[in-house]
């Protein structure tokens, strides 16, 4: 136990990794079907861009283990290990991962899956998933063993609140300011497009 009252542990400790759903072969958009798949491409710090999931058949006897609010999603595979959070945002879709994420699941109530979203993209688990990865000379590769070794802190309930609601509102003034530069942009284009009509 830690003086501020935080406790630290490995990550399968507080929740449940599986891998993605085992699509055979490639994944292939199929019209007029229901499923979602949530691809690398769909996700960005600031979760899964819905619009853009492909849409596909299941097949198979084995139930797919469709996502949920408070499930997390990590990147098996590639440079970029950001753990992306499916939130109430996924509304009544019916979405599976794509096989080169792992799905987390917080095994316990004093545990926000949105806050051990934030602390797997934060610096120390970070570091862990870098140091222990397994590198070809292209594509960084995180073996379950490693993931599940993550050291996490955890503090209590109310703390992590508290992060996860300032790490929403720096998110949310990040999306702004993109907003305002682009509109600048914007108004700078059109101001030497003004000049060059002249």
């Amino acid at each position: 136990m830690k003086p501020n009252g935080a406790q630290k542990m490995d990550l399968v400790a507080v929740a449940s990794i599986s891998a993605g759903h085992p699509f055979r072969g490639r994944i292939e958009p199929t019209d007029g079907a229901e499923t979602a798949v949530v691809q690398m491409r769909d996700t960005s710090s600031s979760g899964v861009d819905w619009a853009s999931c492909m849409r596909t058949e299941i097949s198979g006897r084995r139930v797919p283990d469709w996502l949920r609010p408070g499930d997390i999603l990590f990147p098996a595979r590639g440079n970029v290990s950001q753990a992306v959070l499916i939130d109430e945002s996924i509304g009544r879709f019916q979405a599976v991962a794509a096989p080169h994420f792992f799905l987390l699941r917080v095994s316990r109530p004093d545990v926000l899956p949105a806050y051990m979203a934030w602390w797997l993209n934060q610096e120390p688990a970070q570091r862990h998933l870098e140091q222990n990865a397994q590198s070809s000379t292209l594509v960084r590769n995180i073996a379950r063993p490693v993931l599940e070794a993550t050291p996490v802190v955890l503090p209590p309930l109310p703390r992590q609140e508290q992060i996860v609601g300032l790490a929403n509102a720096m998110q949310r003034e990040d999306a702004l300011l993109h907003r305002l530069r682009q509109a600048n942009q914007q108004i700078m284009t059109g101001l030497a497009r003004d000049l060059l009509a002249d």
